[in-house]
């Protein structure tokens, strides 16, 4: 698994100087820019708790990590596979239907993310629970 401890770390700053700076600067009525700092600084809390508390298990996540590296591999490309075969049919099916119905291009695209993202993972749980 991937180490994202930095980028966390440096977002939640980025979050945190830009509300600092909006609410500096901008002196309009409208959006509070105080939630910047909250979202940024629950970032950073976040980031360093499990930052701390993944440190511990650092030697037995290196051990596991050489074991699942072919298996992570192979799961990727079935999963990868079966999301390009579901876009395939959606893009088919939804150009039959434009020919009869007026669909917008917002909807269309709701529909294909929200489809994409549960065919990936149920097929990443299904493929993971197989193999």
């Amino acid at each position: 698994m991937k180490n994202l401890f930095i980028q966390r770390l440096m977002f939640s700053a980025l979050l945190i100087v830009l509300g600092i700076i909006q609410i500096t600067l901008d002196t309009s009525v409208g959006f509070n820019f105080v939630y910047f700092i909250v979202l940024g600084g629950i970032i950073f809390a976040y980031s360093t708790i499990s930052y701390i508390k993944n440190r511990k298990n650092k030697s037995l996540e290196k051990e596991l990590a050489k074991d699942y590296d072919e298996r992570d591999t192979l799961i990727d490309g079935k999963v990868a596979r079966f999301s390009l075969h579901i876009l395939i049919c959606e893009i088919i099916i939804l150009m039959f239907l434009t020919n009869f119905v007026v669909i917008t291009t917002n909807t269309v695209f709701v529909v294909v993310f929200v489809s994409l993202i549960i065919s990936e993972f149920g097929a990443r749980k299904y493929y993971s629970h197989v193999l």
